[in-house]
Protein backbone atom coordinates (compact mmCIF):
# COMPACT_ATOMS: atom_id res chain seq x y z
CA UNK A 1 0.00 0.00 0.00
CA UNK A 2 2.86 2.30 0.82
CA UNK A 3 4.60 2.21 -2.55
CA UNK A 4 0.88 2.72 -4.40
CA UNK A 5 0.53 5.74 -2.62
CA UNK A 6 3.84 6.74 -3.51
CA UNK A 7 3.09 6.01 -7.26
CA UNK A 8 -0.46 8.19 -6.85
CA UNK A 9 1.90 11.01 -5.34
CA UNK A 10 4.29 10.42 -7.98
CA UNK A 11 1.52 10.44 -10.90
CA UNK A 12 -0.33 13.54 -9.22
CA UNK A 13 3.14 15.82 -9.08
CA UNK A 14 4.04 14.47 -12.42
CA UNK A 15 1.04 16.74 -13.98
CA UNK A 16 1.37 20.58 -14.42
CA UNK A 17 -2.69 21.46 -13.13
CA UNK A 18 -1.91 19.74 -9.67
CA UNK A 19 0.75 22.36 -9.31
CA UNK A 20 -1.28 25.48 -10.30
CA UNK A 21 -4.17 24.26 -8.38
CA UNK A 22 -2.18 24.14 -5.58
CA UNK A 23 -0.59 27.56 -6.48
CA UNK A 24 -4.48 28.92 -7.07
CA UNK A 25 -5.81 27.87 -3.99
CA UNK A 26 -3.91 30.03 -1.08
CA UNK A 27 -4.35 33.42 -3.43
CA UNK A 28 -8.01 32.84 -3.78
CA UNK A 29 -8.06 32.06 0.06
CA UNK A 30 -6.05 35.55 0.71
CA UNK A 31 -8.17 37.14 -1.53
CA UNK A 32 -11.46 36.35 0.36
CA UNK A 33 -9.55 37.34 3.52
CA UNK A 34 -8.57 40.55 2.09
CA UNK A 35 -12.64 41.18 0.71
CA UNK A 36 -13.26 40.22 4.40
CA UNK A 37 -11.56 42.73 6.34
CA UNK A 38 -11.82 45.64 3.48
CA UNK A 39 -15.85 45.16 3.69
CA UNK A 40 -16.02 45.23 7.00
CA UNK A 41 -17.60 48.38 8.52
CA UNK A 42 -15.61 48.33 12.09
CA UNK A 43 -12.42 46.26 11.60
CA UNK A 44 -12.02 46.47 15.35
CA UNK A 45 -15.17 44.35 16.34
CA UNK A 46 -14.39 41.78 13.37
CA UNK A 47 -13.00 38.10 14.81
CA UNK A 48 -10.01 37.19 13.71
CA UNK A 49 -11.80 33.72 13.55
CA UNK A 50 -13.96 34.98 10.99
CA UNK A 51 -11.22 36.38 8.71
CA UNK A 52 -8.84 32.90 8.92
CA UNK A 53 -11.83 30.76 8.47
CA UNK A 54 -11.33 31.87 4.39
CA UNK A 55 -8.52 29.65 3.98
CA UNK A 56 -11.08 26.89 3.89
CA UNK A 57 -12.23 28.56 0.70
CA UNK A 58 -9.47 26.21 -0.77
CA UNK A 59 -11.84 23.23 -0.79
CA UNK A 60 -12.85 23.82 -4.19
CA UNK A 61 -9.19 23.61 -5.27
CA UNK A 62 -8.68 19.99 -3.46
CA UNK A 63 -12.38 18.59 -4.32
CA UNK A 64 -11.27 19.38 -8.30
CA UNK A 65 -7.55 18.07 -7.51
CA UNK A 66 -9.25 14.62 -6.23
CA UNK A 67 -11.67 14.56 -9.40
CA UNK A 68 -8.82 15.14 -11.62
CA UNK A 69 -6.65 12.81 -9.75
CA UNK A 70 -9.06 9.86 -10.02
CA UNK A 71 -11.09 10.92 -13.74
CA UNK A 72 -7.98 11.13 -16.16
CA UNK A 73 -7.35 7.52 -15.20
CA UNK A 74 -10.28 6.92 -16.61
CA UNK A 75 -10.36 9.49 -19.36
CA UNK A 76 -7.19 8.42 -20.89
CA UNK A 77 -7.85 4.38 -20.30
CA UNK A 78 -4.77 3.97 -17.56
CA UNK A 79 -7.16 2.64 -15.14
CA UNK A 80 -7.04 -0.56 -17.09
CA UNK A 81 -3.22 -0.52 -16.35
CA UNK A 82 -3.72 0.07 -13.20
CA UNK A 83 -5.28 -2.86 -12.21
CA UNK A 84 -3.73 -5.21 -14.34
CA UNK A 85 -0.01 -3.86 -12.26
CA UNK A 86 -2.55 -4.11 -9.20
CA UNK A 87 -5.45 -6.54 -9.59
CA UNK A 88 -6.66 -5.53 -6.00
CA UNK A 89 -9.05 -2.86 -7.21
CA UNK A 90 -10.29 -2.02 -4.11
CA UNK A 91 -6.35 -1.17 -3.24
CA UNK A 92 -5.91 1.03 -6.12
CA UNK A 93 -8.83 3.17 -5.06
CA UNK A 94 -7.60 2.97 -1.45
CA UNK A 95 -3.59 4.49 -2.70
CA UNK A 96 -5.77 7.11 -4.66
CA UNK A 97 -7.96 8.26 -1.52
CA UNK A 98 -4.79 8.40 0.72
CA UNK A 99 -2.97 10.11 -1.72
CA UNK A 100 -5.41 13.04 -2.83
CA UNK A 101 -6.18 13.28 0.68
CA UNK A 102 -2.12 13.94 1.54
CA UNK A 103 -2.24 16.23 -1.09
CA UNK A 104 -5.47 18.19 0.11
CA UNK A 105 -4.18 18.31 3.84
CA UNK A 106 -0.62 20.26 2.09
CA UNK A 107 -2.83 22.28 0.14
CA UNK A 108 -4.89 23.11 3.09
CA UNK A 109 -1.99 23.76 5.27
CA UNK A 110 -0.52 26.17 2.55
CA UNK A 111 -3.59 27.78 2.17
CA UNK A 112 -4.42 28.17 5.75
CA UNK A 113 -1.04 29.67 6.20
CA UNK A 114 -1.28 32.39 3.43
CA UNK A 115 -4.72 33.07 4.75
CA UNK A 116 -3.41 33.77 8.45
CA UNK A 117 -0.58 35.71 7.25
CA UNK A 118 -2.66 38.18 5.23
CA UNK A 119 -5.49 38.46 7.50
CA UNK A 120 -3.26 39.40 10.38
CA UNK A 121 -1.06 41.81 8.47
CA UNK A 122 -4.14 43.35 7.43
CA UNK A 123 -6.11 43.61 10.64
CA UNK A 124 -2.86 44.99 12.66
CA UNK A 125 -2.99 47.56 9.70
CA UNK A 126 -6.29 48.39 10.41
CA UNK A 127 -5.68 48.06 14.15
CA UNK A 128 -7.99 45.50 15.01
CA UNK A 129 -7.12 42.24 17.21
CA UNK A 130 -5.31 39.69 15.57
CA UNK A 131 -6.19 36.61 17.78
CA UNK A 132 -9.51 35.47 19.84
CA UNK A 133 -9.95 32.15 21.88
CA UNK A 134 -11.20 30.81 18.27
CA UNK A 135 -8.52 31.02 15.84
CA UNK A 136 -7.19 27.96 16.36
CA UNK A 137 -10.45 25.76 15.86
CA UNK A 138 -10.78 27.94 12.92
CA UNK A 139 -7.53 27.10 11.08
CA UNK A 140 -7.30 23.42 12.52
CA UNK A 141 -11.24 22.83 11.44
CA UNK A 142 -10.92 24.54 7.91
CA UNK A 143 -7.40 22.39 7.04
CA UNK A 144 -9.25 19.14 8.32
CA UNK A 145 -12.43 19.86 6.09
CA UNK A 146 -10.60 20.90 2.78
CA UNK A 147 -8.13 18.10 3.13
CA UNK A 148 -11.46 16.02 3.50
CA UNK A 149 -12.40 17.53 0.56
CA UNK A 150 -9.77 16.48 -1.61
CA UNK A 151 -10.78 12.54 -0.79
CA UNK A 152 -14.41 13.48 -1.50
CA UNK A 153 -13.38 14.41 -4.89
CA UNK A 154 -11.81 11.50 -5.56
CA UNK A 155 -15.07 9.21 -4.27
CA UNK A 156 -17.03 11.17 -7.18
CA UNK A 157 -14.53 10.79 -9.75
CA UNK A 158 -15.56 6.84 -9.22
CA UNK A 159 -19.16 7.54 -9.48
CA UNK A 160 -18.99 9.90 -12.53
CA UNK A 161 -16.06 8.91 -14.60
CA UNK A 162 -16.68 11.59 -16.87
CA UNK A 163 -13.97 13.79 -16.02
CA UNK A 164 -16.33 17.36 -17.29
CA UNK A 165 -19.32 15.99 -15.81
CA UNK A 166 -17.85 15.49 -12.86
CA UNK A 167 -16.23 18.63 -12.14
CA UNK A 168 -19.44 20.49 -13.02
CA UNK A 169 -21.94 18.48 -11.10
CA UNK A 170 -19.21 18.85 -7.91
CA UNK A 171 -18.63 22.43 -8.49
CA UNK A 172 -22.73 22.73 -8.86
CA UNK A 173 -23.63 20.71 -5.86
CA UNK A 174 -21.08 22.26 -3.06
CA UNK A 175 -20.74 25.88 -4.19
CA UNK A 176 -24.86 26.34 -5.40
CA UNK A 177 -26.55 23.37 -4.52
CA UNK A 178 -26.02 23.34 -0.84
CA UNK A 179 -27.44 27.02 -0.64
CA UNK A 180 -30.41 27.07 -2.46
CA UNK A 181 -31.40 23.46 -0.87
CA UNK A 182 -31.44 25.80 2.51
CA UNK A 183 -33.44 28.15 0.39
CA UNK A 184 -35.83 25.50 -0.30
CA UNK A 185 -35.93 24.04 3.09
CA UNK A 186 -34.52 26.91 5.65
CA UNK A 187 -32.88 25.08 8.62
CA UNK A 188 -31.55 22.41 6.63
CA UNK A 189 -27.79 23.79 5.48
CA UNK A 190 -26.13 23.18 8.75
CA UNK A 191 -26.94 19.51 7.95
CA UNK A 192 -25.41 19.38 4.77
CA UNK A 193 -22.19 19.07 3.60
CA UNK A 194 -21.03 22.50 3.18
CA UNK A 195 -22.90 23.63 6.56
CA UNK A 196 -20.98 20.48 8.09
CA UNK A 197 -18.18 21.39 6.67
CA UNK A 198 -17.73 25.06 7.76
CA UNK A 199 -19.11 24.17 11.05
CA UNK A 200 -15.86 22.41 11.51
CA UNK A 201 -13.70 25.83 11.45
CA UNK A 202 -16.28 27.36 14.04
CA UNK A 203 -18.11 29.19 11.49
CA UNK A 204 -20.87 31.27 12.62
CA UNK A 205 -23.47 32.45 10.23
CA UNK A 206 -26.20 35.40 9.96
CA UNK A 207 -28.51 32.92 8.52
CA UNK A 208 -28.40 29.76 9.79
CA UNK A 209 -26.93 28.45 12.92
CA UNK A 210 -24.42 26.00 12.72
CA UNK A 211 -23.79 22.93 14.11
CA UNK A 212 -20.60 22.86 16.78
CA UNK A 213 -17.33 22.46 15.23
CA UNK A 214 -17.16 18.85 16.84
CA UNK A 215 -20.72 17.93 15.34
CA UNK A 216 -20.38 19.59 11.74
CA UNK A 217 -16.74 16.97 11.92
CA UNK A 218 -18.57 14.01 12.65
CA UNK A 219 -21.22 14.90 9.98
CA UNK A 220 -18.79 15.71 7.59
CA UNK A 221 -16.80 12.49 7.81
CA UNK A 222 -19.88 10.82 7.90
CA UNK A 223 -20.92 11.86 4.85
CA UNK A 224 -17.18 11.32 2.86
CA UNK A 225 -17.01 7.72 4.47
CA UNK A 226 -20.76 7.15 2.90
CA UNK A 227 -19.66 8.10 -0.54
CA UNK A 228 -16.19 6.45 -0.37
CA UNK A 229 -17.76 3.07 0.57
CA UNK A 230 -20.39 3.67 -2.00
CA UNK A 231 -17.13 4.37 -4.34
CA UNK A 232 -15.35 1.29 -3.53
CA UNK A 233 -18.28 -0.80 -4.00
CA UNK A 234 -19.21 0.25 -7.01
CA UNK A 235 -15.20 0.20 -8.69
CA UNK A 236 -15.27 -3.69 -7.48
CA UNK A 237 -18.55 -4.51 -9.18
CA UNK A 238 -18.23 -2.26 -12.23
CA UNK A 239 -16.57 -3.17 -15.69
CA UNK A 240 -13.66 -1.01 -16.41
CA UNK A 241 -13.34 -1.86 -20.21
Amino acid sequence: MTRLVRAELFKAGAHRVTWVLAAAAPTFCVAWAVLIVALSPASAALPPSSVYTMGQQAYLFTLILGILGMSAEFRHRTIVWSFLVTPRRGAVVTAKLVAYGLIGLAVAVMSALATFAAGASLLAVKGAPVMDPAVLGALGGGVLSTAGYGVLGVALAVLIRNQVAAVFLACLIFMYGDYFLSWLAPGVYPWLPTGAARAMSGLRLDTAALLPAWGGALLFAGYVAVIVIFARLVTLRRDVA
